[in-house]
């Protein structure tokens, strides 16, 4: 996997954990750090990343996973 790949997965990953957050202070903290990994991936191609925030229902099945 590649270090932008590293990036984008763990801003996904925390843009989900704060979607499952009861607390506003705790979704935005969360939502922060996700957008400063997706800048992160920014730069490193010095173009934006694909939005994290677009919910593909066929990456959360197992026969992607394979």
């Amino acid at each position: 996997m590649s270090r932008k790949d590293e990036l984008l997965e763990m801003a996904r990953l925390l843009h989900s954990q704060a979607d499952a957050m009861n607390s506003r202070d705790a979704k935005q903290a969360f939502r922060k750090m996700a957008d400063y990994y997706k800048q992160e991936a920014d730069k490193l191609n010095g173009r934006p990343a694909p939005d994290i925030n677009v919910r593909n229902k066929k990456a959360h099945s197992p026969k992607s996973a394979a």
